[in-house]
């Protein structure tokens, strides 16, 4: 199950090459899959609380918003600024794939650096209901 996810970006990652009328599709797939995803886990974490008896109703709903706006903010901070710095490095090189190839080298750290540090943040402003 862990190798699912590897998999998928290996068929984005060849799309490119070998398909690309087809990347966007697959890389919208890909997208909509993992918010999907991280939304059903979000909603599983408040509801065995709830159910447990640890969260009333409103603080269930209050909850579950919150980390999923939390989720939909990192994700557009790191396209954002990903793709902006990916633009200024890439903006001089000629070659497709190179510049493929390095958009990914600059955005990747860039979107693993602007999670963490909303996930930093928004710990610290959200907390849980264990932690009360």
């Amino acid at each position: 199950m862990k190798l699912v996810p590897f998999l998928l970006i290996l068929v984005l990652i060849l799309s490119v090459f070998l398909f690309p009328l087809a990347t966007p599709a697959l890389g919208i797939g890909l997208i909509v899959i993992s918010l999907s995803i991280a939304l059903f886990s979000i909603f599983r974490k408040h509801r065995t609380a709830y159910q447990q008896g640890k969260l009333t109703r409103a603080t269930f709903v209050r909850n579950t918003f919150l980390d999923v706006f939390g989720i939909l903010l990192a994700m557009a901070l790191a396209v954002l600024l990903g793709s902006y710095l990916a633009g200024l490095v890439t903006r001089p090189i000629s070659n497709a794939s190179t510049r493929f190839i390095a958009g990914i080298i600059v955005a990747l750290p860039v979107g693993l650096g602007v999670g963490l540090l909303v996930n930093w943040t928004w710990g610290r402003l959200v907390k849980t209901s264990s932690e009360k």
